[in-house]
């Protein structure tokens, strides 16, 4: 498969998606990848910090230590007329341009950069934009649709959402007493993870086959619909539900020392209320390519190769 290859945007996993698809004797050029990634968003906890004992964080300036980013390597035009485009998840900001650094560009723009023949990978394509390229022969490809790539992202999410949560609390996770609201694709394997490492887990779910699961697999259920009355015992809690379960009701069910992670896409705590009981709550979405870019680039590289290869 002898093909250039043009990657835009994307943070730090598409610097090392650059550098992997070098590796492998490609010809790519880039343009925008490597800018690093705003804070995880998060919410302090009310204690006052030890003085002269380093000062815990709950938010991530810097997640890890990184390649340098990389520069450009040749112009957009370049990367865009490339025979493999590969671009950011998402694809568009919210205001409906381009989401690359230093690319002022709508929809319409961005695809009339394109040609026929030509296969274009982003995330979260709208799909109204993968209409309008189909209609100028241009394939389209939404990569975080491809299941492959979907379970491989879920463990590396929960890979990177236990090393922040030891990272945060500073504590090990042997022993404690943990939370998970979801038993999807991230659920599942955070569960798993979890236990791994010596923690007693409990997962929610409401769906009473999922509970099903979650007790024969040998972990506590509880109904995401009934959790009143059954927080309180909890030192971590994971959400992984991209709907807001937890109202201000539960929330101040949970101890002041509860570490809250929200691994949603979108927020979904009540921060005002998690502040106000002193407990951390870090909004943590995107954590493959924060935390683990290497891996994260990986996986992208052998989904775009396989879907190149499905296509002819």
């Amino acid at each position: 498969m002898k093909k250039t290859f043009g990657v835009a945007g994307g943070g730090q996993r598409a610097a090392e998606l650059v550098r992997l698809l070098k590796q492998d004797g490609y010809t790519v050029s880039a343009y925008g990848v490597g800018t690093p990634k705003a804070s995880l968003e998060s919410v302090e906890t009310s204690k006052a910090p030890l003085e002269n004992v380093g000062t815990p964080e709950a938010s991530l300036e810097n997640v890890g230590t990184l390649d340098a980013p990389l520069e450009n390597v040749g112009t957009l035009e370049q990367v865009l007329d490339a025979d493999a485009v590969i671009l950011p998840v998402p694809l568009l900001n919210a205001d409906g341009t381009f989401n690359c650094p230093g690319v002022s560009m709508t929809a319409g723009e961005l695809l009339s950069h394109f040609r026929a023949g030509q296969s274009v990978f982003a995330g979260l394509i709208p799909a109204d934009v993968a209409n309008q390229a189909r209609r100028v022969g241009v394939s389209m490809t939404d990569y975080m649709k491809q299941e492959p790539m979907a379970i491989e992202n879920a463990a590396a999410t929960a890979d990177a959402a236990l090393c922040l949560t030891v990272t945060q609390t500073r504590e090990t996770l042997a022993g404690k007493r943990c939370l998970v609201l979801g038993f999807g694709r991230i659920g599942k394997l955070l569960c798993q993870r979890l236990r791994g490492v010596g923690a007693e887990v409990t997962a929610a779910a409401r769906n009473p086959d999922d509970r099903a699961w979650i007790r024969v697999l040998g972990f506590h259920a509880l109904d995401t619909a009934c959790l009143a009355g059954s927080l309180t015992p909890f030192q971590i809690v994971y959400n992984t539900i991209p709907a807001p379960v937890l109202d201000s009701e539960l929330l101040r069910e949970l101890p002041a020392h509860c570490f809250l992670m929200d691994l949603a896409s979108k927020p979904c705590v009540d921060t005002e209320t998690v502040s106000r009981h002193g407990i951390t709550c870090l909004w943590a979405r995107g954590l493959p390519g924060r935390i683990v870019p290497r891996g994260a680039a990986a996986i992208l590289r052998d989904t775009v190769c396989q879907l190149l290869r499905e296509l002819g």
